[in-house]
């Protein structure tokens, strides 16, 4: 049985605690370890979980983000040890508040683990009260909202109609394809778990979780917006799922998302970094990922 992995992101304060309490109340059924990662030397967010719910497995991993390179195989061993030994059903992941949680797909797809843990999606808790200050502050902030799944947006009870208002629109210029969930203290009162997996095309579910895979590309290279297209359309020949952000021209940036044979492109604004794409299907691996980019890249129309 291979485990569920879900990122659980959120600007310092946002709430990520509070919903990870929560969840652990809903699913009592269920196996489930969590993996808290602080930058500090020492965490008291996971003895907070503790001393609420002792029935599931909790793994600390401090003094710095599990997606900084000089982590990676702390948290490789880290994750293969826990798998191993508690055998959950899920995981969740609660990255720290200032990290940047753009590579977990990488990670997953090491050879040592990928058979073992599915990613089955991200969710960023937003602070309704602090958002502004937040996403001005660092641009992780945004970065944690453009690779989401889910957004939960906390905090509504302190903030009026016209602010929650605000800040939904500006999530959804950052990532206009997650969904948004309006909650106070994170209390959410039912649990979607698999991102991917429940994706139906028509009256038929996609096949078993275990037969999809995930592969990440980063690239530093520019693709018209013709060829853009190009490429999306044929990834609906091999991929259930694609989301991601590429550059189109030297200063122009493009987001995009695609179901089955569907994908919107829309443009991405005040972004710097590595641009990324992230491919779920049966047959999908880096190789075949990358090779499709660049076919379609250099195509001359």
């Amino acid at each position: 049985m291979t485990a569920d992995l879900i990122l659980i992101s959120g600007f310092l304060g946002s709430g990520k605690t509070t919903l990870l309490k929560n969840l652990l109340k809903l699913q009592k059924d269920k196996k489930i370890a969590v993996i808290q990662n602080e930058f500090a030397p020492s965490g008291v967010d996971g003895k907070e979980l503790k001393l609420q719910n002792k029935d599931f497995e909790l793994v600390e991993i401090n003094n710095g983000s599990v997606f900084c390179v000089c982590l990676l195989s702390n948290f490789i061993e880290n994750l293969l040890s826990l798998v191993n030994q508690f055998n959950p059903e899920i995981i969740y992941l609660e990255a720290s508040g200032i990290s940047d949680p753009i590579s977990i797909c990488e990670l997953l797809n090491n050879d040592s683990i990928s058979h073992k843990v599915k990613y089955a999606g991200a969710w960023c808790v937003v602070d309704a009260l602090n958002f502004e200050k937040s996403a001005a502050l660092v641009q992780r902030a945004k970065h944690q909202i453009r690779v989401a799944d889910k957004i939960i947006l906390n905090k509504i009870d302190l903030v009026d109609d016209a602010q929650i208002n605000n800040v939904i629109e500006s999530v959804k210029e950052i990532n206009p394809f997650a969904e948004i969930a309006k909650h106070e203290f994170c209390n959410i009162d039912s649990v979607h778990l698999t991102q991917v997996h429940t994706i139906t095309n028509g009256a038929m579910e996609v096949s078993r979780q275990e037969d999809i895979k995930t592969a990440v590309y980063r690239t530093t290279s520019i693709i018209p917006l013709e060829n853009l297209e190009i490429f999306l359309q044929e990834l609906t020949k091999i991929s259930i799922r694609v989301k991601g952000f590429v550059r189109i021209d030297t200063n122009e940036y493009r987001l995009f998302h695609l179901t089955y044979n569907n994908f919107n492109i829309v443009p991405l604004e005040d972004f710097s970094g590595n641009c990324e794409i992230i491919a779920f299907g049966e047959e999908m691996n880096l190789r075949l990922l990358r090779n499709t980019f660049q076919t379609a890249r250099t195509l001359v129309l």
